[in-house]
């Protein structure tokens, strides 16, 4: 590393909140939301008035709804004046900062589409492109090309959650964390990871390569402690490598789950594998990618409130729905420079989860794991409503199969669903188990009672002759003339 490299690294290290959480720290990631409301709290006499205390030596959850409110009205002031898309659609609904005082007022403001994002990117920038350190693009699951820029301030904060969130899941010096993303090429997950383990002392390696001899020599070469990468890869290294190697002989502590749905089937064939807990981590290249983090209970998945707001709507009504309840996400970032998004809709079906946690933090929300997407829920039958993460759990029960593929299509009047599963090893007795598998999910079962949806059919075929692609579509539907989506 130069001279100058060594210069950066240490500003940005003086700069991380993540070094100022104490040594030992049971909750590093709560520890950290704490400390960056505190320095709000002495930093803004608006702030200490709205919460009434002199001064803030225990944040409540009370104390931190009203710090999210004052950073949402922060942001608010902030894309009035550098967003032109948000300066033209706050004062076409006359809407302003002075308007959110409370929970409920946030309804007041305009939802943010992903269309909306994709088709404007630029209008959404709020900093000169020469003021970006790097730019994203993403299309998700809905195939739009979206652009996101990030400056010099959003990266540092990016690297401070994840060194948070590192902390969070165990690691310490000593570690070394692996990066697997695989063709992932519109934007790189190692870039800030890599980051904050350089910021903290800890080792990293990284591999984008498919192949998964390359990703085990890597990991054993790098004396690899942690993983972190898409559960689709993770879960299909752990299935072709787990009958020659035995994967625990690596020593692995932790493996991190991030960017796709993880299922409770993979999850278990993972762990068992492996050796160590998997846990599961919730993410948007629009937020970062530790915008919520399972802690060792894994019931729920701490979020990141001091740069994010996470409210549930329902969906039809655009109305807050209790805690506990599911409906969609949506996201607003607090502190953010380049590409501020307010009440951004993500399209995810989840719940909020209130405080506390039986991990012991006391005033963070968590997020309920996400059971699906809206733009990727199709229906069968009369109106049963389906989605990848419905067939994982079922199908990945069984540790023979590498992956799948679902297919609709009509069978006379009904709905049949066709998978094409991936294994060496076929057999009758694994059809009839998938099938069975398959039955017993609830919508499908409904459709089967109603005669509108036939028996399911599953066609073989031999491992690697399905390519491996990171979102691939795990449902295609074949039907014409279908309201296939919401």
């Amino acid at each position: 590393m130069g001279a100058w490299d060594s210069m950066k690294m240490f500003i940005i290290r003086r700069r991380l909140l993540a070094n100022m959480i104490p040594e030992g720290c049971e909750h590093p990631l709560e520890e950290w939301m704490s400390i960056k409301a505190r320095m709000t709290f002495k930093k803004n006499k608006e702030l200490r008035e709205r919460i009434g205390k002199r001064v803030l030596d225990e944040v409540t959850r009370g104390d931190f709804n009203e710090y999210q409110l004052f950073r949402f009205r922060e942001q608010m002031r902030y894309v009035q004046k550098e967003s032109p898309y948000y300066r033209n659609k706050f004062k076409e609904l006359d809407v302003t900062p002075d308007d959110i005082r409370t929970w409920d007022d946030l309804e007041r403001i305009p939802l943010t589409e992903p269309l909306d994002l994709a088709e404007n990117s630029m209008y959404f920038f709020a900093a000169s492109r020469t003021k970006m350190a790097t730019e994203f693009t993403t299309t998700g699951t809905t195939g739009h090309r979206k652009f996101i820029g990030y400056t010099v301030n959003d990266l540092v904060s990016k690297i401070d959650i994840v060194a948070s969130a590192l902390k969070e899941v165990g690691m310490e010096p000593g570690d070394s964390l692996h990066v697997m993303f695989p063709l992932v090429s519109a934007w790189d997950p190692s870039l800030i990871m890599v980051g904050a383990c350089k910021i903290l002392g800890y080792g990293s390696s990284v591999c984008s390569e498919n192949d998964i001899d390359k990703q085990y020599s890597t990991i054993k070469e790098s004396g690899s402690t942690y993983i972190i990468g898409l559960p689709s890869f993770i879960y299909r290294v752990t299935v072709l490598m787990g009958d020659r190697i035995d994967l625990r002989s690596l020593g692995i502590k932790r493996i991190i789950s991030t960017s796709e749905p993880l299922s409770e089937s993979m999850r278990h064939t993972m762990e068992d594998a492996w050796g160590c807990k998997v846990i599961d981590v919730w993410g948007m290249t629009e937020f970062g990618l530790a915008c919520a983090v399972e802690c060792e209970e894994q019931n729920g998945l701490h979020t990141d409130e001091a740069n994010l707001l996470f409210e549930v709507i329902d969906p039809e009504t655009m109305r807050h729905v209790p805690d506990g309840t599911e409906g969609e996400l949506v996201i607003t970032s607090l502190n953010a420079e380049g590409t501020p998004l307010i009440r951004y809709r993500t399209h995810d079906i989840a719940a909020m989860l209130p405080p506390p946690c039986d991990c012991g933090a006391r005033f963070n929300r968590r997020l309920r794991k996400p059971s699906g997407r809206m733009d990727l829920q199709f229906k069968i039958g009369m109106g049963h409503k389906i989605y990848p993460l419905l067939f994982d759990d079922a199908v990945f029960a069984d540790k023979r199969i590498v992956d799948y593929q679902v297919k609709i299509s009509k069978d006379g009047f009904r709905d049949l669903l066709t998978f094409e599963v991936e294994t060496d090893s076929p057999s009758d007795e694994l059809k009839g188990k998938i099938i069975d598998s398959v039955c017993r999910i609830m919508e499908v079962e409904q459709g089967l009672e109603e005669d509108l949806v036939s028996r399911p059919v599953v066609e073989f075929v031999p491992t690697g002759s399905m390519e491996y692609a990171v979102k691939a579509k795990k449902i295609i539907d074949l039907r014409e003339n279908y309201d296939k989506k919401e």
